[in-house]
């Protein structure tokens, strides 16, 4: 039998680990080092947790950037992460920098990929750390524009003898808990750093999080780094941004922001709000860069205008899910600056039966010449409705997703759509819903049983029509039963 034996450790590495050996060493054979020996020795003491030696570490590194993401997706250990942490004391515009340390960029971040393939034990030990979440943001937005503006009351005079050292973070933050102790002491680092440490957040995620939590992570981020933003379910929390008597951390401070959804904010219309809902209103206008919005259940009932008209640069993306959406709404939408850029338009789950043909047929035409991707998810749609709705459909000749999921449509409605889009060259995807005559619907939403047989033999018959008209890279795709049941019921 073969005995499969580890790979030799290479030089470097054996040299990694002899130094290891005496943690208490670490910090002054460092000065003797050459550069090129850190990185295998920061992996090495990250695997093992080898805290007196990372803190040493951070402290004399000898590049302008440190990337831990993918050493805490390959280990993410909370010793390692807490003495990274610990490295930070001595950068301070009190106290002079460590010798020979060059350092001016620390990388939480973690990219998507790595997540996905991390298998599932790292899986599980980073579902630990409430702050982690994979940065999509940094990769769309081009390099010139991703770094923040100078702020305007910058005072020039003579150049400061330290360089303000940047921690890049993605945080997730959710639960009425208390800081747990890495973050805790991060913060504690940065707020004590007298500026030397800058927090950078690109995307945050708040969610059910305590207020005083909250106030203290907000007023110690640099709010001009965020470009993504979600609040979700907990009106306290985006009170907390939208409360005139925090002016430490307005919204229109965060005016970099690119992405903003906001989820259950039913409160932003009620009447027992109505001064901060309009504060929140004005902040809306200084965010000069945003490009996507998304509203997922909350109660706009004819009042989307009050937020797209705050809004003076177009849209790219705009999610309108369960929403309660009115046709004065989709009428408001369908004659503002927004369609003129938008890519994505997601309606679903809103009643828009009653919208076909007019203001829907008529915002389709507007955003035509742009749109790349319609969702119509649980719209109450019937065959009337998609066959009125066609005409308009078929001009948006840039169109490459189609989403039907949930409608109570039939298979030969279904067959029509298919010959009617055959001339839209760009759409590559469509996720159609399982037909009327295939399933029992209740309240606009498939419940099955499905009928099977029935549902093949359609599939095949798209199939069949898909290769007579030489479009084999179109995928038409059943959606799954239940999938939006929850939030349509």
């Amino acid at each position: 039998m073969e005995v499969n034996h580890p790979a030799p450790l290479s030089l470097l590495e054996l040299a990694a680990h002899s130094l290891l050996s005496n943690e208490a060493s670490v910090p002054l054979v460092l000065e003797q080092l050459t550069v090129n020996l850190f990185p295998p020795l920061l992996t090495a003491a990250f695997a093992k947790g080898h805290r007196k030696a990372l803190k040493a570490l951070v402290q004399a590194w000898p590049f302008r950037f440190l990337r831990l993401g993918s050493l805490i997706v390959q280990w993410p250990n909370q010793d390692s992460l807490q003495a990274v942490v610990d490295g930070l004391e001595a950068f301070s515009a009190h106290r002079a920098c460590p010798r020979k340390s060059e350092l001016r960029m620390l990388d939480f971040t973690l990219d998507s990929e790595q997540v996905l393939y991390c298998g599932k034990g790292a899986s599980e030990a980073l579902a630990k750390f409430p702050f982690w979440l994979p940065s999509a943001v940094k990769a769309e937005m081009p390099q010139a524009t991703a770094r923040p503006k100078p702020a305007k009351n910058t005072k020039k005079g003579r150049k400061q003898p330290w360089e303000a050292v940047e921690i890049h973070i993605d945080l997730f933050l959710r639960g009425f808990f208390k800081l747990d102790k890495f973050l805790s002491d991060l913060l504690t680092k940065v707020e004590q750093s007298h500026g030397a440490l800058h927090l950078c957040c690109r995307k945050l995620h708040i969610e059910k999080m305590a207020v005083d939590s909250l106030l203290r992570i907000l007023k110690t981020l640099r709010l001009d780094f965020i470009q993504e933003l979600e609040v979700f379910y907990w009106c306290r929390d985006f009170l907390v941004l939208a409360e005139p008597n925090l002016s430490a951390i307005q919204l229109g401070r965060i005016f970099n922001l690119r992405s903003l959804k906001l989820f259950y904010y039913k409160w932003a219309f009620s009447s027992w709000v109505r001064q901060p809902s309009s504060y929140f209103f004005s902040q809306l206008t200084m965010l000069g860069h945003l490009r996507k919005l998304h509203l997922s259940h909350s109660y706009l009932v004819g009042k989307l205008h009050y937020i797209l008209s705050c809004l003076w640069v177009p849209l790219h993306s705009l999610e309108i899910c369960n929403c309660k959406l009115l046709d004065t709404d989709i009428t408001y939408l369908s004659r503002s600056h927004h369609t003129t850029c938008l890519k994505k338009l997601d309606l679903s789950i809103n009643d828009l039966s009653y919208m076909i043909p007019g203001p829907l047929g008529t915002l389709l035409r507007a955003v035509s010449g742009t749109l790349q991707h319609l969702d119509l998810k649980h719209c109450w749609l019937k065959d009337a409705h998609l066959s009125a709705l066609l005409p308009a459909l078929c001009r948006c000749s840039h169109l490459s997703s189609l989403s039907l999921s949930d409608n109570p449509i039939s298979s030969a409605c279904l067959l029509s759509l298919l010959k009617h889009t055959m001339g839209l060259m760009e759409l590559k995807q469509v996720l159609y819903p399982i037909p009327v005559d295939c399933c029992i619907y209740l309240h606009g939403v498939c419940r099955g049983p499905v009928n099977e047989d029935k549902l093949c033999q359609l599939q095949a018959e798209i199939q069949k029509q898909l290769q007579a008209m030489q479009q084999a890279d179109m995928q038409w795709s059943p959606s799954t039963v239940f999938a939006y049941a929850a939030g349509a019921v």
